[in-house]
């Protein structure tokens, strides 16, 4: 009970945590909040997190060929995860570059009908392919600790219902923030998360690489 427990616990922060790279959603919902159009933040915040959440589950579904030991498919499983982890922390450290070139005017007016909000936020979390592959190395490194839910629908549907709080979680903060503290949000912080974030990254495909060598070895 007490794996199931973190799982949750682990799925609400990996929820809030994914959101945090700096991307379309993350721009959109800053320029509505920095403009005091909250509903539109808002909108955009929910159809994103909702988005976010197919994504989880469908990588939930999409890890469980790996969960048979007698396959010895999990080596295989963590060589990619290194490959793609490494690949997104070179992208984060581009995008930093980027953003650190570009300066302030990455937040220019992005435009929108407040009716059209919602969809927009759950459109371009669902477009991006890398939302599934961020889900599935983070489910499979929790397994590996043997931190897991049952493949029984009420626990799936609450997974659903906890990631989704999690990304609309941190929207919300994003929200909060910008309306109390607006002179935090400039380009320079945006340029160090970034860069900490594309560190972090390449940090664990180290470690997914070593995880897939020692699973390699002990077939």
């Amino acid at each position: 009970m007490s794996s199931i427990i973190f799982f949750y616990i682990s799925a609400y922060f990996i929820g809030f945590l994914l959101c945090i790279p700096i991307g379309p959603v993350n721009l959109e919902v800053f320029h509505y909040a920095l403009r005091k159009k909250y509903t539109h933040a808002i909108s955009i915040a929910v159809g994103a997190a909702i988005g976010d959440s197919v994504w989880a589950i469908s990588a939930f579904f999409g890890i469980s060929p790996f969960r048979d030991p007698s396959l010895n498919l999990e080596w295989i499983f963590f060589l990619i995860t290194s490959v793609i982890t490494f690949i997104l922390g070179v992208i984060a450290l581009k995008d930093a570059k980027f953003i650190e070139q570009k300066g302030e005017k990455i937040t220019s007016k992005l435009g929108g009908r407040k009716r059209w909000s919602f969809i927009k936020g759950l459109l371009m979390v669902l477009v991006n392919p890398l939302g599934i592959i961020s889900w599935m190395i983070s489910l499979k490194f929790l397994e590996s600790f043997n931190i897991k839910i049952p493949l029984q629908l009420n626990y799936e549907i609450l997974f659903v219902l906890i990631v989704i709080i999690g990304a609309t979680s941190y929207f919300s903060l994003v929200i909060f923030i910008t309306n109390k503290m607006k002179n935090i949000f400039n380009h320079e912080r945006t340029v160090k998360i970034s860069k900490y974030l594309g560190y972090i990254l390449i940090a664990f495909s180290i470690y997914f690489f070593g995880y897939s060598v020692r699973a390699f070895l002990s077939i």
